[in-house]
């Protein structure tokens, strides 16, 4: 795991991911998940992925680098995961819920890699984020 530094983009909270692994691609846009990985033995951990607040208009993963930090210091795979917006993107809430979508699905497929237990992944966010969490798993 890597010391918690600043960063110009982190949200002034001091903090930084593990790794950004980019999961998806739309024209010019790369998306990516911001992990924040548990100490010790890897495999079969329970993992979460957040996704930030902002009105479908604006936002970042680091709106939840807080909790990543915290929950993978308890045991957890967590990540923060990026999807488009209003205001950087020209995007409406159903592109924020695809991407959404998009980034379960990616995590699920990936679990191996990341040393989750595929059937405990939760997913939570603020406000926007947490309709796109919602419909992870409630729209098809």
């Amino acid at each position: 795991m890597t010391d918690a530094t600043t960063t110009a983009n982190d949200g002034g909270e001091g903090l930084k991911p593990d790794e950004l692994i980019p999961y998806k691609k739309v024209g010019d846009v790369e998306l990516s998940l911001h992990i924040f990985r548990p100490d010790g033995a890897d495999g079969n951990r329970p993992g979460i992925l957040f996704f930030f607040g902002g009105a479908w208009r604006g936002g970042s993963p680091s709106q939840f680098y807080p909790h990543c930090r915290f929950l993978a210091s308890r045991g957890m795979v967590a990540i923060g995961g990026e999807y488009r917006v209003e205001l950087q993107h020209g995007t409406t809430p159903f592109e924020c819920v695809t991407d959404g979508k998009s980034a379960m699905r990616w995590v699920r497929a990936h679990a191996d890699e990341l040393g989750l237990d595929p059937a405990r992944i939760a997913s939570g966010g603020g406000s926007a984020g947490g309709h796109v969490a919602a419909a992870c798993a409630t729209v098809e």
